[in-house]
């Protein structure tokens, strides 16, 4: 490789890494307090956009639900239909919780999750249900900053 070559290559890998982390991350600030204690109200998550199969435990964005339709409402990941903010109890093939509303199977039906906020009275699951899996805008890193601080913004 000629050493001209070597240095486009190396002053183009910066910029496709910052592309590519354009493209896979996003800020998201969390309003409301269906999550405390884990998260506040004013706190700024770093979110991996993606679909893919999710681990009970972690915290995933998701669309929320239509007022009038449920989950049944078409699917909008651009945010205008706003986000939920949940913990993910469960996933396709694991056992229901009895807590979830509605006539339930005795496991999660594929391409479904079962959400849950961390404040005893958030809406999640036991108001609208499993969340479709192609709801799920992405899965949260980490938080960049807690309610009250000035953000990090990681991406630019």
């Amino acid at each position: 490789m000629s050493q001209a070559l070597g240095w486009a290559v190396a002053a183009a890998l910066p910029v496709g890494a910052a592309l590519a982390a354009r493209l896979l991350l996003s800020t998201v600030t969390v309003r409301g307090g269906s999550m405390t204690p884990t998260l506040d109200h004013g706190d700024v998550l770093l979110v991996l956009r993606h679909r893919r199969r999710v681990r009970p435990g972690r915290i995933v964005v998701v669309q929320r639900p239509d007022p009038q339709a449920g989950w049944d409402g078409p699917v909008d990941l651009s945010g205008a239909a706003g986000w939920y903010v949940k913990r993910v109890v469960a996933r396709a093939g694991d056992p229901m919780p009895d807590w979830v509303t509605g006539d339930q199977p005795d496991r999660v039906p594929p391409g479904m999750l079962v959400l849950r906020g961390d404040h005893p009275r958030s809406e999640d699951s036991k108001q609208w249900g499993p969340c479709p899996a192609d709801r799920m805008y992405g899965v949260v890193l980490r938080r960049l900053s807690a309610a009250g601080e000035q953000a990090v913004s990681a991406v630019g």
